[in-house]
């Protein structure tokens, strides 16, 4: 007999950790003032960071240890859609005779799904649970920090980007034991999460590859942008840009995932101009921004080429939000509006 034990049926589990969701309550109401406020810098020390989400441990009672047993998730009662994204660790036995539990990440915000167990032949009652809308889907890929999904947010007309299509963070390149994908985050990069094309904005990789480091089925755009925000405003820019949004205006490009060095400046240039363009509210394409503060320290605020790029938007088209101002420059700029709005219309619910 398997009897199910944790979480309980009808559970809400939060995407992020309690330091997590209180950097962005703060965020929200408005309470981090600059570079001296140490909530901006969660993680401390050179080798440790806060951008990994929070971790559920499923538990269950098992009285055959003998057969194997499998943890099953899915997004529908009848486990017709299996949640192949999310990151299950190892079943492992608990300290008391019988139990046993595995621990489980990556899942998609404002979801429901359903769990049992399988053991052997047996298969247990299942049980639902459900992850809160408002949150943040950050993504455990196993040495690759600072990886998230842009998608489960809320834009200003109330609809919801698509989760599982476009994901940002840091490179992936083999350095050692700091960085890059080990057997495990291959397997959620390429299997997990499906990644097919890999846009790598660091100028610094020139003539490193000429495929991803994820594998040979994993499309390679090497399309290097400027350090620094003020290469936008010049041709060279907004070619690479354009080079960008050919690729991301391509719906066999997804999902798509990319990254620069740390997934802050440039990647993070590239983030506002999708949240911008996808609609989201100004707080939200900030906090988009700044949540790289969970890995290295950014600050909006404080950030001098973000302030001179707004700067430059607001004084040329005054009286709009910040999706507004980005659309507009954007368009103005060469890319194409009606494909812009095939790409929104492609990665919007709702």
């Amino acid at each position: 007999m398997t009897e199910l034990i944790s979480p309980e049926n009808g559970a809400v589990i939060s995407v992020m950790t309690d330091a997590q969701k209180e950097f962005v309550r703060r965020h929200r109401a408005g309470e981090l003032n600059g570079g001296d406020d140490p909530f901006l810098r969660i993680a401390e020390g050179d080798d440790k960071e806060a951008s990994a989400p929070a971790t559920t441990v499923f538990s269950w009672r098992c009285d055959d240890p003998l057969n194997v047993m499998t943890v099953e998730f899915s997004r529908t009662e009848d486990f017709s859609e299996p949640a192949v994204d999310l990151n299950p660790g190892p079943v492992r036995q608990s300290g008391e005779t019988g139990e046993y539990f595995t621990c489980v990440n990556n899942f998609r915000v404002g979801e429901k799904y359903f769990w049992r167990v399988r053991c052997g032949d047996e298969v247990s009652p299942a049980r639902s649970f459900s992850t809160p809308d408002g949150e943040m889907r950050l993504i455990d890929v196993r040495d690759v920090p600072n990886f998230r999904d842009i998608g489960g947010r809320r834009t200003l007309s109330g609809r919801r980007i698509k989760q599982g299509m476009i994901f940002r963070g840091t490179f992936i390149d083999y350095r050692g034991e700091k960085c890059g994908l080990s057997a495990r985050g291959r397997d959620t990069f390429v299997n997990r999460l499906g990644i097919r094309t890999e846009i790598d904005l660091r100028i610094e990789a020139l003539g490193r590859h000429k495929t991803s480091p994820a594998g040979d089925g994993v499309r390679y755009e090497f399309i290097p942008m400027e350090n620094g925000f003020g290469g936008t405003f010049n041709e060279r820019g907004m070619s690479e840009l354009r080079k960008i949004f050919d690729v991301l205006f391509d719906e066999s490009s997804y999902p798509v995932y990319f990254h620069c060095h740390s997934g802050a400046d440039r990647t993070g240039f590239l983030g506002i101009v999708l949240d911008g363009l996808l609609g989201l509210p100004d707080d939200e394409i900030k906090l988009g921004y700044n949540i790289t503060s969970l890995f290295e320290h950014r600050n909006w605020d404080e950030s001098e080429e973000i302030g001179e790029y707004f700067g430059f938007l607001h004084e040329q088209y005054p009286g709009h939000n910040l999706s507004e101002l980005v659309r507009i420059h954007m368009t103005e700029y060469g890319l194409d509006r009606e494909k812009l709005e095939k790409m929104t219309e492609f990665l919007l619910e709702g």
